[in-house]
Protein backbone atom coordinates (compact mmCIF):
# COMPACT_ATOMS: atom_id res chain seq x y z
CA UNK A 1 0.00 0.00 0.00
CA UNK A 2 1.44 3.57 -0.66
CA UNK A 3 -0.72 4.68 2.78
CA UNK A 4 -2.12 3.51 5.80
CA UNK A 5 -4.28 4.74 8.35
CA UNK A 6 -3.35 7.77 10.91
CA UNK A 7 -2.40 6.17 13.53
CA UNK A 8 0.11 3.40 11.49
CA UNK A 9 1.71 6.30 10.00
CA UNK A 10 5.01 7.48 10.43
CA UNK A 11 4.60 10.70 7.76
CA UNK A 12 1.77 12.26 7.04
CA UNK A 13 1.19 14.48 4.06
CA UNK A 14 -1.87 17.13 4.12
CA UNK A 15 -2.81 20.44 3.00
CA UNK A 16 -4.51 22.15 5.90
CA UNK A 17 -7.98 21.55 4.63
CA UNK A 18 -7.67 18.15 4.29
CA UNK A 19 -6.89 17.96 7.62
CA UNK A 20 -8.84 20.17 8.83
CA UNK A 21 -12.25 18.18 7.10
CA UNK A 22 -10.97 15.03 9.08
CA UNK A 23 -10.71 16.52 12.97
CA UNK A 24 -13.75 18.71 12.75
CA UNK A 25 -17.72 17.86 11.62
CA UNK A 26 -20.11 20.73 11.79
CA UNK A 27 -22.41 21.34 14.45
CA UNK A 28 -25.80 19.99 14.50
CA UNK A 29 -27.59 23.19 15.87
CA UNK A 30 -25.40 25.80 14.08
CA UNK A 31 -23.56 24.85 10.53
CA UNK A 32 -21.44 27.82 10.79
CA UNK A 33 -20.09 26.11 14.32
CA UNK A 34 -17.46 23.34 13.63
CA UNK A 35 -16.68 20.77 16.30
CA UNK A 36 -13.29 18.68 16.87
CA UNK A 37 -13.99 14.74 16.35
CA UNK A 38 -10.84 12.11 16.54
CA UNK A 39 -7.63 14.48 17.25
CA UNK A 40 -5.81 11.87 19.06
CA UNK A 41 -3.19 10.82 15.75
CA UNK A 42 -2.19 14.30 15.89
CA UNK A 43 -1.02 13.92 19.87
CA UNK A 44 2.39 12.60 19.22
CA UNK A 45 3.96 15.10 16.41
CA UNK A 46 7.41 15.62 16.74
CA UNK A 47 8.26 17.75 13.60
CA UNK A 48 5.59 19.74 12.06
CA UNK A 49 6.56 21.33 8.77
CA UNK A 50 4.41 24.03 7.12
CA UNK A 51 6.16 24.69 3.41
CA UNK A 52 4.59 27.54 1.01
CA UNK A 53 3.18 29.16 3.78
CA UNK A 54 2.99 32.31 1.45
CA UNK A 55 0.67 30.17 -1.00
CA UNK A 56 -1.51 29.02 2.08
CA UNK A 57 -1.73 32.50 3.36
CA UNK A 58 -3.11 33.84 0.31
CA UNK A 59 -6.23 30.63 0.97
CA UNK A 60 -7.18 30.83 4.07
CA UNK A 61 -4.64 31.05 6.82
CA UNK A 62 -7.26 29.80 9.48
CA UNK A 63 -7.28 26.42 8.41
CA UNK A 64 -3.49 26.86 9.31
CA UNK A 65 -4.04 27.48 12.77
CA UNK A 66 -6.65 25.20 13.38
CA UNK A 67 -4.29 22.60 12.41
CA UNK A 68 -1.70 23.35 14.59
CA UNK A 69 -4.19 24.23 17.61
CA UNK A 70 -4.96 19.81 17.24
CA UNK A 71 -1.24 19.15 17.79
CA UNK A 72 -0.11 17.70 20.84
CA UNK A 73 -3.34 17.17 22.61
CA UNK A 74 -4.07 14.75 25.59
CA UNK A 75 -5.33 11.57 23.66
CA UNK A 76 -8.71 10.94 24.51
CA UNK A 77 -8.84 7.23 24.15
CA UNK A 78 -6.36 4.89 25.44
CA UNK A 79 -7.02 1.81 22.78
CA UNK A 80 -3.74 0.22 20.97
CA UNK A 81 -1.23 2.31 22.55
CA UNK A 82 1.88 0.89 23.89
CA UNK A 83 2.62 2.77 27.28
CA UNK A 84 6.24 1.63 27.41
CA UNK A 85 6.91 3.48 24.04
CA UNK A 86 5.70 6.67 24.87
CA UNK A 87 7.87 9.01 25.86
CA UNK A 88 7.40 10.73 29.22
CA UNK A 89 6.74 14.08 28.28
CA UNK A 90 4.21 12.98 25.97
CA UNK A 91 2.19 11.58 29.29
CA UNK A 92 2.70 14.68 30.90
CA UNK A 93 1.07 16.66 28.23
CA UNK A 94 4.39 18.83 27.43
CA UNK A 95 4.46 17.20 23.86
CA UNK A 96 4.26 20.57 22.62
CA UNK A 97 7.49 22.10 24.27
CA UNK A 98 9.17 19.39 22.71
CA UNK A 99 7.87 19.22 19.11
CA UNK A 100 10.28 21.39 15.79
CA UNK A 101 7.35 23.47 13.88
CA UNK A 102 8.94 24.79 10.67
CA UNK A 103 7.55 27.40 8.83
CA UNK A 104 8.92 28.10 5.48
CA UNK A 105 7.95 30.94 3.30
CA UNK A 106 9.37 33.35 0.32
CA UNK A 107 8.52 36.48 2.12
CA UNK A 108 7.72 37.39 5.98
CA UNK A 109 4.06 38.21 6.79
CA UNK A 110 2.45 39.02 10.34
CA UNK A 111 0.21 36.51 10.23
CA UNK A 112 2.79 33.99 9.71
CA UNK A 113 4.92 35.49 12.45
CA UNK A 114 1.87 35.71 14.55
CA UNK A 115 1.52 31.92 14.15
CA UNK A 116 4.96 31.03 14.73
CA UNK A 117 5.19 32.89 17.67
CA UNK A 118 2.05 31.08 19.03
CA UNK A 119 2.84 27.55 18.06
CA UNK A 120 5.95 27.78 18.67
CA UNK A 121 6.86 26.43 22.15
CA UNK A 122 9.80 24.61 21.51
CA UNK A 123 12.41 24.66 24.91
CA UNK A 124 15.41 24.92 22.90
CA UNK A 125 13.61 28.56 21.61
CA UNK A 126 12.87 29.92 18.51
CA UNK A 127 14.97 30.52 15.37
CA UNK A 128 14.01 32.85 12.37
CA UNK A 129 16.63 32.26 9.19
CA UNK A 130 15.94 35.55 6.05
CA UNK A 131 17.63 35.90 3.05
CA UNK A 132 19.45 39.01 2.92
CA UNK A 133 18.75 41.42 -0.44
CA UNK A 134 21.19 43.54 -1.54
CA UNK A 135 19.90 47.12 -2.70
CA UNK A 136 20.90 46.78 -6.60
CA UNK A 137 18.80 43.14 -6.39
CA UNK A 138 15.60 44.97 -5.21
CA UNK A 139 12.56 44.38 -6.89
CA UNK A 140 12.22 47.74 -7.77
CA UNK A 141 15.25 47.31 -10.19
CA UNK A 142 13.14 45.60 -12.31
CA UNK A 143 10.69 48.59 -13.13
CA UNK A 144 11.18 48.98 -16.94
CA UNK A 145 8.72 51.58 -17.36
CA UNK A 146 10.07 55.38 -17.23
CA UNK A 147 7.66 56.63 -14.18
CA UNK A 148 7.90 58.73 -11.51
CA UNK A 149 7.40 56.28 -8.27
CA UNK A 150 6.17 57.91 -5.14
CA UNK A 151 5.87 56.29 -2.02
CA UNK A 152 3.70 58.00 0.27
CA UNK A 153 3.22 56.81 4.04
CA UNK A 154 0.24 57.01 6.05
CA UNK A 155 0.20 57.75 9.60
CA UNK A 156 -1.72 55.28 11.91
CA UNK A 157 -0.64 54.63 15.08
CA UNK A 158 -1.73 50.83 15.61
CA UNK A 159 -1.27 48.06 12.93
CA UNK A 160 -5.23 47.33 13.64
CA UNK A 161 -6.02 51.31 12.37
CA UNK A 162 -3.86 50.47 9.39
CA UNK A 163 -6.72 49.92 7.12
CA UNK A 164 -9.08 52.72 8.10
CA UNK A 165 -5.84 55.10 8.14
CA UNK A 166 -5.02 54.07 4.58
CA UNK A 167 -8.48 54.35 3.49
CA UNK A 168 -8.88 57.45 5.32
CA UNK A 169 -5.83 59.21 2.78
CA UNK A 170 -7.20 58.03 -0.33
CA UNK A 171 -10.64 58.96 0.69
CA UNK A 172 -9.20 62.63 2.07
CA UNK A 173 -6.20 63.60 -0.19
CA UNK A 174 -6.25 61.05 -3.26
CA UNK A 175 -9.68 60.52 -4.33
CA UNK A 176 -10.77 64.50 -4.45
CA UNK A 177 -8.01 64.69 -6.81
CA UNK A 178 -8.62 62.06 -8.89
CA UNK A 179 -12.67 63.39 -9.81
CA UNK A 180 -11.24 67.08 -9.81
CA UNK A 181 -9.05 66.40 -12.66
CA UNK A 182 -11.02 63.28 -13.91
CA UNK A 183 -8.10 61.35 -14.77
CA UNK A 184 -9.02 58.15 -16.62
CA UNK A 185 -7.00 55.06 -17.18
CA UNK A 186 -6.17 54.74 -13.59
CA UNK A 187 -5.57 51.35 -11.86
CA UNK A 188 -5.77 50.72 -8.19
CA UNK A 189 -3.90 47.65 -6.83
CA UNK A 190 -5.20 46.49 -3.66
CA UNK A 191 -3.55 43.52 -2.19
CA UNK A 192 -6.45 42.33 0.80
CA UNK A 193 -10.06 41.72 -0.41
CA UNK A 194 -11.15 43.32 3.07
CA UNK A 195 -9.40 46.98 2.08
CA UNK A 196 -11.21 46.17 -1.59
CA UNK A 197 -14.14 45.99 -0.12
CA UNK A 198 -13.58 48.84 1.76
CA UNK A 199 -12.48 51.16 -1.25
CA UNK A 200 -15.58 49.80 -3.09
CA UNK A 201 -17.88 50.57 -1.06
CA UNK A 202 -16.25 54.01 -1.27
CA UNK A 203 -16.48 54.46 -4.70
CA UNK A 204 -19.98 53.20 -5.06
CA UNK A 205 -20.87 56.31 -2.08
CA UNK A 206 -19.09 58.48 -4.08
CA UNK A 207 -20.37 57.74 -7.46
CA UNK A 208 -17.19 56.79 -9.03
CA UNK A 209 -17.49 55.32 -12.31
CA UNK A 210 -15.58 52.11 -11.50
CA UNK A 211 -15.05 48.06 -12.58
CA UNK A 212 -13.34 45.68 -10.63
CA UNK A 213 -11.05 42.41 -10.56
CA UNK A 214 -11.31 39.99 -8.04
CA UNK A 215 -10.66 36.12 -7.75
CA UNK A 216 -14.30 35.94 -7.16
CA UNK A 217 -15.54 37.53 -10.32
CA UNK A 218 -16.89 35.64 -13.15
CA UNK A 219 -14.49 35.28 -16.54
CA UNK A 220 -17.20 37.29 -18.30
CA UNK A 221 -17.07 39.68 -15.78
CA UNK A 222 -13.32 40.21 -15.44
CA UNK A 223 -13.24 40.53 -19.49
CA UNK A 224 -16.28 42.91 -20.04
CA UNK A 225 -14.77 44.79 -17.32
CA UNK A 226 -10.88 44.75 -18.71
CA UNK A 227 -12.14 45.42 -22.36
CA UNK A 228 -14.19 48.85 -20.81
CA UNK A 229 -11.54 50.19 -19.15
CA UNK A 230 -8.87 50.06 -21.74
CA UNK A 231 -11.19 51.64 -23.97
CA UNK A 232 -11.92 54.13 -21.45
CA UNK A 233 -15.38 54.04 -20.65
CA UNK A 234 -14.50 53.50 -17.40
CA UNK A 235 -11.87 55.68 -15.63
CA UNK A 236 -10.74 53.73 -12.72
CA UNK A 237 -10.47 49.36 -12.02
CA UNK A 238 -10.03 47.48 -8.75
CA UNK A 239 -7.78 45.10 -9.01
CA UNK A 240 -7.13 42.82 -6.22
CA UNK A 241 -3.71 40.76 -4.97
CA UNK A 242 -5.12 37.39 -4.71
CA UNK A 243 -6.51 37.72 -8.56
CA UNK A 244 -2.86 38.77 -9.64
CA UNK A 245 -1.77 35.77 -7.58
CA UNK A 246 -3.78 33.43 -8.53
CA UNK A 247 -4.47 34.30 -12.48
CA UNK A 248 -1.45 36.70 -13.47
CA UNK A 249 -3.92 39.12 -15.52
CA UNK A 250 -1.87 41.77 -17.87
CA UNK A 251 -4.18 44.25 -17.45
CA UNK A 252 -3.96 47.19 -20.42
CA UNK A 253 -5.01 50.78 -20.62
CA UNK A 254 -3.57 52.12 -17.07
CA UNK A 255 -1.24 55.22 -17.62
CA UNK A 256 -1.79 55.73 -13.97
CA UNK A 257 -1.32 53.42 -10.59
CA UNK A 258 -2.21 53.55 -7.18
CA UNK A 259 -1.05 50.78 -4.79
CA UNK A 260 -3.52 50.84 -1.75
CA UNK A 261 -1.02 48.88 0.64
CA UNK A 262 2.53 46.95 -1.02
CA UNK A 263 1.90 43.82 -2.26
CA UNK A 264 3.16 40.75 -0.19
CA UNK A 265 5.25 39.13 -3.53
CA UNK A 266 8.21 41.36 -4.19
CA UNK A 267 7.98 40.59 -7.87
CA UNK A 268 4.22 42.01 -7.87
CA UNK A 269 5.61 45.49 -7.79
CA UNK A 270 7.57 45.97 -10.80
CA UNK A 271 5.13 43.33 -12.64
CA UNK A 272 2.18 45.61 -12.20
CA UNK A 273 4.20 49.00 -12.43
CA UNK A 274 5.07 47.38 -16.44
CA UNK A 275 1.77 47.02 -16.82
CA UNK A 276 1.62 51.18 -17.46
CA UNK A 277 0.94 52.09 -20.88
CA UNK A 278 0.18 48.39 -22.20
CA UNK A 279 -2.06 47.95 -24.70
CA UNK A 280 -2.46 52.08 -25.15
CA UNK A 281 -1.52 52.97 -29.25
CA UNK A 282 -0.52 56.36 -30.03
CA UNK A 283 -3.29 56.96 -31.95
CA UNK A 284 -5.43 56.13 -29.39
CA UNK A 285 -3.69 58.66 -27.12
CA UNK A 286 -3.84 61.04 -29.92
CA UNK A 287 -7.88 61.24 -29.79
CA UNK A 288 -8.16 61.72 -25.84
CA UNK A 289 -8.03 64.92 -23.93
CA UNK A 290 -5.50 66.10 -22.13
CA UNK A 291 -6.16 65.04 -18.83
CA UNK A 292 -5.67 61.54 -20.46
CA UNK A 293 -2.18 62.51 -21.86
CA UNK A 294 -1.02 63.20 -18.25
CA UNK A 295 2.60 61.70 -17.71
CA UNK A 296 2.49 58.14 -15.92
CA UNK A 297 1.92 58.00 -12.39
CA UNK A 298 2.64 55.37 -10.07
CA UNK A 299 1.48 56.23 -6.14
CA UNK A 300 2.14 53.95 -3.33
CA UNK A 301 0.16 54.14 0.06
CA UNK A 302 2.40 52.63 2.89
CA UNK A 303 2.74 52.91 6.83
CA UNK A 304 5.51 51.83 9.12
CA UNK A 305 3.49 48.31 9.56
CA UNK A 306 4.62 47.32 6.05
CA UNK A 307 7.88 47.09 7.20
CA UNK A 308 8.13 43.20 5.26
CA UNK A 309 6.89 44.66 2.22
CA UNK A 310 8.98 47.35 1.71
Amino acid sequence: KLFAEFYRSDIILSSPIGLKMVTTKKDDDDEDEETPTDVDFLSSIDICLVTRSDVLLMQNWDHVNGVLDCLNQQPKQISDIDFSRVRNYFLEGQGAHWRQLILVSSFADPHILSTFRRHSKNVEGQLKIKKKIPSDKASICDVMVRVKQVFQRVTCQSVTEVGSSRLRYFSDHVLPKLMRLKQKHTLIYIQSYFDFVAVRNLLLKREVDFVSVTEYARISEVSRGRARFLQGRKDIMLYTGRAHFFLRHKIKGARHLIFFGLPEYPEFYPAVVNMLNEGLSDKVQEEEDDVSRMPMSSLALYSKFDAHQL
